[in-house]
This record gives structure tokens, C-alpha cells and sequence, in this order.
């Protein structure tokens, strides 16, 4: 199965005011919508991942990318506030299979990998941010189990220059191919 692949689009990395902004990611929210729209259109499955803390004892060892934790982040995507809620670019009403995580890689959340085995995922398109953190991750991951990637470079933005070139770097190790979402949108990839 093909999918399209959405990592973290949600308020808190999005926005300027967002507690964990991404440099630019604004900037990408006209192809977000572009890709999701062009998802739902075609009936092409929706996946992604989403982050969710919650900052309490019991998920510390879970949490340890938070500031409180040890970790290098604020408090960013927390429980119930509107920092965790999707954009509206990307907000599918129920639609897709979005996986909650409380670490940059989606992989800590097994029911993912459930879900690429159940549906024999087999390519994915893959948007969002953050391209050094959380996109870096799933792309690698899904390359290491057979899922080809087509990362779609104007619909990615990351959190510094320097760690974003790395991650780019290695996700073409990896085997992920990129595309440009007119790629996408015209049908030049899957």
C-alpha cells in the first residue's frame, strides 16, 4: 500500500507563537494543504504521527527529550492544549491513522509498526516537520523496513541549518528519495 505521510503538523511547531516553533514552517502550510487535499481527493491513505506529553512522573522516562526531564525541549505539544491540536491545513476530521508519541521517533509507538505490517505499507510520501528531529526518524525507520520514502522537499522545514543538512544527508543514505510536491500533485511519484 501507498501513503501519504504526515509528521507533526500541529500548532505548537507550526506557529510563530507555537511553544516549539520551527523556523519557517509557515512557510510550508500552502503545499501541506496542497498534499493533504490531494490525499483525501484521490483516496489515498493518511498516516502521521503527533506529538503528546503530558509532563508528569509517570511519563518521564518516555518524555526525556522535555527541558524538565534533562531533555533539550520545552514543554511543547502538552495534553489537551491547543499546541498539540493539528493546523487546519492538515486536519483530516477522523480521517487517517495518526499515531501519538511522546519521543521524536514515531517508532517508540509499536502500534506503528503495526499498523505498516497489517497494511503492507509499502511507499509513503512523507511531509511535515521537524526535518532534523521527528521527520529524520520516521524516513530512516520506514527505510530500514523495506517502506520507500519520497520526502517532499518544499513541505519539510527544520529546526537549524547545521542538523538539518545532516539529516537530509542521512536520510539519502538511507535509500529516500526527494520530490518537490508538484512531483506529487502532477502523479510523478506515486
Amino acid at each position: 500500500m501507498k501513503i501519504f505521510y504526515d509528521v507533526d503538523t500541529q500548532n505548537d511547531f507550526m506557529n510563530r507563537d507555537g511553544a516549539l516553533y520551527v523556523p519557517g514552517a509557515e512557510e510550508i502550510k500552502p503545499n501541506l494543504k496542497r498534499l493533504t487535499e490531494h490525499a483525501l481527493d484521490n483516496k489515498i491513505s493518511l498516516a502521521g504521527s503527533m506529538d503528546l506529553h503530558f509532563g508528569i512522573l509517570e511519563y518521564k522516562e518516555k518524555e526525556g527529550e522535555l527541558q524538565k526531564w534533562g531533555g533539550p525541549f520545552p514543554n511543547h505539544c502538552m495534553d489537551r492544549t491547543r499546541g498539540a491540536e493539528k493546523i487546519p491545513e492538515t486536519s483530516v476530521n477522523g480521517k487517517g491513522f495518526f499515531f501519538t508519541k511522546q519521543s521524536y521517533d514515531i517508532f517508540t509507538n509499536r502500534a506503528f509498526e503495526m499498523y505498516l505490517s497489517l497494511y503492507e505499507v509499502q511507499e509513503a510520501v512523507v511531509y511535515g516537520v521537524a526535518t532534523d528531529y521527528c521527520i529524520k526518524a520516521a524516513v530512516v525507520g520506514l527505510q530500514k523496513r523495506g517502506v520507500q520514502c519520497y520526502v517532499v522537499e518544499d513541505a519539510i522545514s527544520g529546526v537549524a541549518p547545521d542538523t538539518t543538512k545532516s539529516a537530509l544527508e542521512e536520510m539519502v543514505r538511507a535509500g529516500a528519495r526527494f520530490v518537490k510536491t508538484s512531483d506529487v500533485l502532477e502523479g510523478r511519484v506515486i
